[in-house]
């Protein structure tokens, strides 16, 4: 199995910390955490984020199906100013599915909230 799914969100527009509400084509209603099936890998291969400064954080955690999950920060891109930013990664970044608990999110982090647009691409395949 191989299937590239384009996510997409923004910020609430009034907080300065959140986590992104996802929509995407594959997806039947919005979401803020995506489980990672046990033996599928998942490669971020590329972020585009616009709009107001913001930094997007993503959080992985081992077990999403505790009642509060403990989440690690990752990876994060920074846009620095209004505009746009987009980064396609040669080297994607790997998260792995074992038990299939797994799980990751995408979150905000703005020094004065504000409007930011993100769209990333991820890849889900089979381990082999």
């Amino acid at each position: 199995m191989r299937e590239i799914l384009t996510v997409f969100g923004k910020t609430d527009g009034s907080s300065t910390t959140g986590d992104f509400s996802l929509n995407g084509d594959l997806l039947y209603s919005a979401v803020t955490t995506i489980r990672i099936p046990a033996g599928v890998r998942v490669k971020i291969w590329a972020k585009r984020i616009s709009g107001r400064p913001v930094t997007v954080i993503v959080n992985y955690s081992p077990d999403i199906t505790v009642g509060s999950p403990s989440w690690k920060s990752v990876d994060s891109e920074y846009l620095v100013s209004d505009g746009e930013i987009s980064l396609e990664k040669r080297r994607p970044l790997v998260l792995r599915g074992l038990t299939g608990k797994e799980g990751f999110k995408l979150s905000w982090s703005q020094g004065i909230a504000g409007i930011s647009n993100i769209s990333f691409d991820i890849e889900f395949t089979d381990e082999e």
